[in-house]
């Protein structure tokens, strides 16, 4: 299942996050990236390890996570480090699948689902596509900045090249309390439905819908 959740970042959240990442220092995004995924990444990550970048991820972390498209589809569970590239020309990201473990022993994450949150605007870069892989065809998306996309972490994908002005993009993992990307996906046409439920519709029909969702939720979720 992929999902784009709108608006994460306002304009005044954009115009925030561009301003705290200007006095950080950049380093290489293959130092982060694993294995087999060190010899396509080309791009550099911004150095959250300091206290402004430290606080910047805290900033980031709460307002993705207080979106109702990444509450509702998602479920987290967990929420692992948070990553912000920066791809110029020349730059990109080959085909690659994220690593299913995250992080050290005794605080390990499950990838269950991987998502890009885009900070510059489409028309500012050329190229630089996030193309998510399937058994029918790829997918490209090139979103407006502080638009998100949530995408299963096993799905192979890529950032195509950029040709020409700067990329950049905030990219995370989750790991769901619903395991199953099936019972995901039926847990998540659930909500829609309730969130559509007239008014005036039958509160007991209604009370029934509430009562299917909790159940499922008791029997799939992990805590």
């Amino acid at each position: 299942m992929r999902l784009i959740a709108g608006g994460v970042l306002d304009a005044e959240g954009l115009a925030h996050v561009h301003a705290q990442l200007a006095p950080l220092d950049w380093r290489p995004g293959a130092e982060t990236a694993g294995p087999a995924a060190r010899a396509v990444k080309r791009n550099e990550q911004a150095d959250l390890s300091t206290r402004a970048g430290r606080a910047l991820e805290m900033w980031l972390r709460e307002r993705i996570l207080a979106h109702p498209v990444v509450a509702a589809a998602a479920r987290p569970r967990k929420l692992g480090r948070l990553l912000i590239s920066r791809t110029g020309p020349g730059g990109g990201y080959g085909d690659h699948v994220d690593v299913a473990l995250m992080g050290p022993e005794g605080a390990r994450l499950r990838t269950d689902l991987s998502f890009t949150l885009f900070l510059s605007e489409p028309e500012t870069y050329a190229g630089g596509a996030l193309t998510v892989l399937d058994a029918l065809e790829d997918r490209s998306v090139r979103l407006p900045a502080g638009d998100l996309i949530l995408y299963p972490s096993g799905a192979p994908h890529r950032v195509e090249p950029v040709t020409e002005g700067m990329r950049l993009a905030c990219v995370g993992w989750i790991e769901s309390h619903i395991r199953d990307a099936a019972a995901r996906e039926i847990l998540w046409d659930l909500e829609g439905v309730r969130a559509a439920w007239p008014r005036d519709a039958d509160p007991a029909a209604r009370l029934t819908l509430d009562k299917a969702i909790g159940a499922l939720l008791r029997r799939w979720a992990e805590t």
